[in-house]
């Protein structure tokens, strides 16, 4: 694979520019507005030829595996990728056509960002091919990469299409945190730093920003007001739940943002029984990392395949968090377990209690009729697996618990957004940006209330309809 890298040019925009671009936006923007709604583009891919060379330049879990998702979509030989989680795709087993950079890490270790190895090889390309047409995708809390990378190196930026990609649950809390001044500045902002890299173009180690915190934040802010740019597209998985805005200018442009409703899972169901094959590859082999029973990918697609498909009892897929022992899971997970156990009443034989309603049986069944099926009184009625947060594994004390409660621990570096997509599964647990992934009912319990403002507004607007809240005991 190419070690080489790539660059990201931004060319000057004025405010007029800028105004003129939003008068343009019914006839440029990716997301009409279609009776009041948004367009669902879920299915539709981007589509390349022999001189468009897309970069992928990805931090967060999501916007990772919506860059990898597209990539082998589109399957362009010209892609280039750098993604900091190793633990999210895999670099040894990605598809022959996606070239990375010397800093993308091998194994499951972070990769460094260099910027400018990056915006050598977008100069590098621009100079070999006068044709070269560029498109960036990256994430949306990154958006200083469209101006640190390509505008650096001699592309302007209405020349570049860029897809800004959601970094979840934190698109929807910043969209909440804007204000109207940071807002109305934005243009100028803009501008400025834009108009400093035209400026420094010759100078190859230039860099407007100091690396304050190492994940390329500077300029988040800037996501909502560049996606009003006609050549920038921001993919999102519910974008109308959007809301809360207290920046009333932003509020009032929110239909002149070329946001487009992207359902991950769709993108997965468009692909052949090739393609889906081989972004298996890149998305499971994590899991053979620190296992002793899987050496294959054979190995752990046949897991993953035995285990959450074809069962005879649903399948319920708890998800984990920082929290990795035994004292801040059990209280939970003895209440899941008592969610889907059908239990009689200790007061009166004729009463069971199941998923949180209670049903009347004779006083010797031993079964009980609900929601269509009928399951034994006592037998917990689904199949449950837990799948730990990448970076904090089970600890040997909560293992144990789960060996005693038959829960199957999952591989913890699989990212469980993939498992949604591939397979017919539920999923509870602590409140994430995962449970975005999720389709309208698929989530069953949280563990706590809600907290998280996109998870809050989707729970208002009725997404969550049906989900029940476990309370942590004091």
């Amino acid at each position: 694979m190419s070690q080489n890298t790539k660059k990201i040019f931004v060319a000057a925009a004025s405010v007029l520019g800028w105004v003129l671009a939003a008068a343009l936006a019914v006839g440029t923007i990716l997301l009409a507005v279609e009776n009041g709604k948004l367009k669902d583009e879920a299915g539709r891919q981007e589509q390349y030829d022999s001189t468009t060379y897309d970069f992928y330049l990805t931090l967060g879990t999501m916007p990772t595996l919506y860059a990898t998702l597209n990539a082998y979509a589109v399957k362009n030989p010209n892609t280039y990728m750098w993604f900091l989680r190793g633990n999210t795709i895999s670099y040894q087993y990605s598809a022959e056509y996606i070239h990375y950079f010397s800093t993308q890490s091998e194994n499951n270790d972070e990769s460094g960002i260099d910027y400018r190895e990056i915006r050598d090889k977008v100069r590098e390309l621009k100079d070999s091919d006068p044709g070269a047409k560029f498109r960036l995708f990256c994430d949306d809390l990154r958006v200083r990469f469209i101006l640190d990378i390509f505008v650096a190196a001699g592309v302007d930026f209405e020349d570049l299409q860029v897809t800004l990609l959601s970094d979840g649950t934190g698109t929807y809390s910043l969209y909440q945190e804007i204000t109207e001044e940071q807002y109305v500045s934005q243009a100028e902002g803009w501008n400025t730093v834009m108009q400093a890299y035209i400026e420094h173009r010759d100078d190859a180690s230039y860099c407007y920003f100091e690396e304050k915190n190492g994940q390329a934040m500077e300029m988040q802010e800037y996501a909502f007001y560049v996606s009003t740019f006609s050549n920038v597209s921001y993919w999102m998985q519910h974008p109308d739940y959007l809301s809360g805005a207290i920046s009333e200018t932003m509020e009032t442009q929110r239909y002149g943002m070329n946001i487009v409703k992207k359902d991950p899972k769709a993108m997965y169901d468009s692909f052949d029984r090739q393609t889906r094959a081989d972004y298996q590859k890149v998305v499971l082999a994590n899991a053979l990392v620190d296992s002793d029973t899987l050496e294959t990918l054979e190995d752990a697609v046949e897991y993953f395949d035995s285990q959450l498909s074809g069962r005879d009892k649903p399948v319920v897929l708890i998800l984990g968090t920082s929290y990795n022992g035994l004292e801040h899971n059990q209280t939970f997970i003895d209440q899941t377990i008592a969610y889907y156990t059908p239990t009689r009443s200790s007061e009166d034989p004729t009463k069971v209690r199941f998923k949180g309603k209670e049903y009347a049986v004779a006083a010797d069944a031993t079964t009980v009729t609900a929601d269509g099926g009928e399951y034994a009184i006592g037998e917990i009625s689904v199949y449950l697996f837990f799948k730990g947060h990448p970076s904090h594994p089970s600890d040997a004390e909560l293992q144990a618990y789960f060996d005693e409660n038959a829960i199957v621990v999952l591989p913890h570096r699989t990212p469980v957004e993939v498992l949604f997509w591939m397979y017919d599964v539920k999923a509870g647990g602590y409140q994430s940006t995962s449970f975005l992934s999720c389709t309208q009912g698929q989530t069953e319990f949280f563990f706590g209330a809600l907290t998280t403002p996109a998870l809050v507004s989707m729970q208002e607007l009725g997404f969550f309809d049906g989900a029940v809240i476990f309370e942590e005991e004091a």
